[in-house]
């Protein structure tokens, strides 16, 4: 790689997320649900960025016996790798990435807090719509554990996203391969 980091391009993106949990117990309770965040990428060369993202879930339901409202909110925090096989006006990606979330729920019984590590992996297309304007459409799989009262819970589920970015140049050198004008 020649010449800085910053000078191999970056995008910046929001995003809405489907969220279905694997976890039974987890689904019993709040179901399937929508989580919103962003995200942020900087080109490590012409396929590869290095990326950071944050979400935000916050969901109400009822718990299994006494059917008393309950809260949950968690804020995952990510950062990992994205190899791009690039098109002509869009890009196939996979990526990888490890990350460390805070959870809370509250209920009549108490408030319990919680943080650990967790990982996500997640697989998709970005399409540019105008200039650098991209839509960016996505599954991904994130699994992490807490374990509050002697009892490990997974907090893990399967995504399906969308997102609306800005590419200020990813992989570009001197050819514009990503989001070259059609014409």
């Amino acid at each position: 790689m020649t010449g800085p980091i910053w000078a191999q391009g970056g995008a910046v993106e929001v995003r809405g997320l489907y969220f279905h949990p694997t976890e039974k117990a987890f689904q019993n309770v709040y179901g399937n649900s929508l989580v919103f965040g962003g995200g942020a990428f900087i080109g490590l060369g012409k396929h590869m960025d290095v990326w950071v993202s944050g979400d935000y879930f916050r969901k109400k339901g009822e718990l299994t016996f006494s059917k008393e409202e309950t809260t949950l909110q968690i804020i995952p925090v990510y950062a990992g790798l994205r190899w791009r096989f690039p098109g002509n006006s869009y890009h196939f990606y996979v990526s990888a990435g490890v990350g460390y979330f805070w959870f809370k729920e509250e209920n009549l019984m108490g408030t319990v807090k919680e943080s650990n590590i967790s990982y996500l992996g997640k697989a998709g297309c970005c399409v540019k719509v105008f200039k650098g304007f991209y839509v960016d459409a996505h599954f991904q799989y994130t699994y992490g554990t807490v374990q509050p009262l002697e009892v490990k819970n997974q907090i893990s589920g399967l995504s399906l996203g969308l997102g609306i970015g800005y590419d200020f140049g990813l992989g570009e050198k001197q050819d514009k391969w990503i989001w070259r004008e059609v014409k």
